[in-house]
């Protein structure tokens, strides 16, 4: 009788020593709390992991969660590069190098007679992960660098891929994808109770509730279930520490994302056929409410939990003189990195940014928003 996804995973995991968890750093809330919790359950395991989002930006609203400093937006070599020297003939005496900033210079000195190259060989060392999970993904190369530049890696480590969203493309070894729950975190606690329910602690059970609150907005969604708050209602017996999430999550806002988000709906525009809803944001917005590029998903945040009619929200921005920034998040069944596809976005399903190099604010606006309405098709 063949395992299912879930028992593969649980096999899988008990055998691995070393694991690489990793998100696509255009997510956050679900994503960042899942591959958190993971982090957490897997130590506890008694496994060595790791935490890598290429690229990534921690949001100020998830600082609170446990071991959120772990998260590396750098990638670490994967392997080591090894010089051998064969010392069958002769014996080495003494060994020392040079580093400069262009090269390395080794010195070997041999006992006696003289070493020739052909006694030297190199070779890498094995991949120092044996186990990849990406979490709340949907698809390799949303993972930007860290996949970019290790192909290899991920084409011969064995993949997890956990996820919940209709755009997955499959890309694991074991694939727990399920369509029909509304968060990664959702996942991720069925496979920890596969493994190990008794090392669910609070730490984790606050992750993992962070996770559903986030994906359903505090479960406002119409994807939440009976099932999915009854979970939620489980994690809190479990010690989540509910408030705090909801404290973070929606309450406290900084006093800059707010003038940002003020500032956004005096430009706000829409066009309601479409669930399209836009705004501009020039430079001397961000310098007067004190905000940062880093405050724009907050803002897109407020616009969807206030804004009914904001499927798909776009911000243009203008940092740099005469060139526009765009970020979009897009509704519920559509692409964000398709819907900006034209211009060699970054990004995944969720959102995705993209820069128009020489084109004013209002330049930029007509390009996008001419694009988006050609894209997006009149609601019925």
């Amino acid at each position: 009788m063949a395992l299912s996804e879930t028992q593969q995973a649980v096999e899988i995991i008990n055998r691995a020593e070393h694991i690489l968890i990793t998100f696509s750093p255009h997510r956050s809330g679900d994503a960042v709390a899942s591959a958190l919790a993971l982090t957490l359950y897997l130590e506890k395991l008694g496994k060595r992991v790791d935490v890598i989002s290429s690229g990534f930006k921690l949001p100020g609203s998830l600082r609170f969660l446990p071991g959120a400093k772990r998260i590396s937006s750098q990638t670490a070599a994967l392997r080591k590069f090894i010089i051998n020297l064969d010392l069958k003939n002769s014996e080495l005496a003494d060994l020392s190098y040079n580093v400069t900033p262009e090269k390395l210079e080794i010195y070997l000195t041999p006992k006696a007679g003289s070493f020739q190259s052909q006694n030297l060989t190199t070779k890498y060392s094995n991949f120092i992960y044996d186990l990849i999970l990406v979490v709340d993904t949907p698809d390799l190369n949303a993972l930007d660098e860290l996949y970019q530049q290790n192909t290899e890696f991920f084409y011969d480590t064995t993949i997890i891929n956990l996820d919940h969203s209709p755009a997955n493309e499959h890309f694991g070894q074991v694939n727990m994808v399920n369509l029909n729950v509304p968060a990664t975190a959702d996942l991720v606690f069925d496979l920890m109770t596969a493994l190990n329910p008794n090392l669910l602690d609070e730490d984790i059970a606050t992750c993992l509730f962070t996770g559903l609150t986030s994906a359903t907005r505090s479960f406002k969604t119409i994807l939440v279930t009976p099932q999915t708050l009854e979970r939620a209602g489980h994690l809190v017996n479990l010690g989540a520490r509910r408030e705090e999430v909801v404290q973070h999550l929606y309450r406290t806002k900084q006093l800059s994302t707010l003038k940002l988000w003020g500032r956004t709906l005096a430009r706000l525009k829409s066009d309601p056929t479409r669930k399209l809803v836009w705004s501009l944001l020039q430079n001397e917005d961000f310098t007067k409410s004190g905000a940062s590029e880093d405050e724009l998903p907050g803002v897109i945040e407020e616009l969807i939990t206030n804004a009914p009619e904001a499927g798909t929200v776009v911000l243009l921005y203008e940092l740099t003189p005469g060139q526009t920034s765009v970020y979009l998040h897009a509704g519920l069944g559509r692409q964000a990195a398709d819907l900006l596809k034209p211009f060699n976005p970054s990004g995944d399903r969720a959102t995705a940014r993209a820069i128009l190099a020489g084109q004013t604010l209002l330049e930029g606006e007509k390009k996008i928003i001419e694009h988006l309405k050609l894209a997006l098709k009149p609601l019925e």
